[in-house]
């Protein structure tokens, strides 16, 4: 991937519930060369840093409560955030479904990228969105870039008059060979596999890994649950559960150890999957990655900690009684 593009320029915010997400969407985008990241945990929190801060380009999960990415969309779109009503907005979602995608495009988002996508299509949406901005309709029935890119004819189309196209806004930032050239493609060059996460999808009742497998990959819960089970005398006991935004075999992103137990999805479940190597990585760029790991590895030592001190009470309880 050939960075063809100054972004250093731009300000973005990337709205995302997972932490672990927006850091690594952060890691790409400041390797594109933008240098002032915001983060919002949900869509609220980013319409109040729209409220306070200069953005040229918003990142916004599709699949976010209370405010969905599509829901916060028509919000910006709506015209409360008089400043800001125009920021371009890439929209990134697990679903890409047509109806998604319409409900999408038709709330105002300038791109959409599906999950789970690599460092060179982020960068090619971004790109796309910084040097070719669509011109900006507003109108008593849609508010947002220009939809007439779109395949499907809007309805009616032959009974209408012909109108003359919308001015093109300026691009954000120059584009390669200056303000006046045209842009010249990015080769493509596949990411290296070390810099990569990937998602993957299980089936309710699925084993994701067994208790004794080596494993150099973490996993954080996009949605769905998972159960933490190991065996003691033949019988299966379950640990704990995670949900949500919840981490798990995180200690093999420290050690090659053999997994301390198994995990099975409870429900169709979705989760982003960290490996080692990406997180060796992201070590130089992300610090803040690296103290997620290690404050996910805290909280489970304290824990476990905590659940000992508690078996070893009502072990010597017993024994006294």
């Amino acid at each position: 991937m050939q960075i063809d593009v100054d972004l250093s320029p731009i300000t973005a915010l990337i709205i995302d519930d997972s932490r672990y997400a927006r850091s690594f969407i952060k890691t790409g985008l400041q390797s594109f060369g933008i240098s002032r990241v915001l983060e919002a945990g949900d869509g609220p929190s980013g319409l109040e840093v729209l409220r306070n801060s200069e953005v040229h380009l918003v990142i916004v999960d599709h699949d976010m409560s209370p405010m969905n990415g599509i829901d916060f969309t028509r919000y910006v779109r709506g015209g409360d955030l008089v400043a800001c009503v125009d920021v371009s907005i890439l929209m990134l979602s697990g679903d890409s479904s047509k109806d998604v995608v319409f409900q999408a495009r038709n709330a105002g988002v300038n791109e959409f990228l599906m999950k789970p996508f690599s460092a060179d299509s982020l960068y090619r949406r971004v790109r796309n969105a910084m040097i070719h901005p669509k011109a900006f309709v507003q109108s008593p029935s849609f508010t947002g870039p220009d939809r007439r890119s779109l395949s499907r004819s809007p309805p009616g189309v032959a009974e209408r008059r012909i109108r003359p196209p919308l001015p093109k806004p300026p691009p954000v930032v120059a584009p390669p060979g200056g303000m006046g050239a045209a842009p010249s493609p990015s080769p493509v060059a596949k990411p290296a596999p070390v810099e990569r996460t990937g998602r993957k999808k299980f089936a309710a009742g699925q084993v994701i890994f067994s208790e004794g497998d080596r494993g150099d990959v973490a996993y954080v819960v996009e949605s769905g649950r998972v159960a933490i089970v190991t065996t003691v005398e033949g019988r299966e006991v379950q640990l704990g559960q995670i949900t949500t935004n919840g981490v798990f075999g995180e200690m093999a992103l420290i050690d090659d150890e053999p997994r301390m137990a198994s995990a099975k999805a409870l429900d169709e479940t979705v989760c982003m999957m960290i490996p080692m190597a990406a997180l060796k990585a992201q070590i130089g760029k992300t610090p803040d990655l690296v103290i997620l790991v290690l404050e996910t590895l805290l909280h489970d030592i304290r824990r476990m900690g905590r659940e000992l001190g508690q078996v070893r009470a009502a072990l010597e309880q017993r024994r006294a009684g």
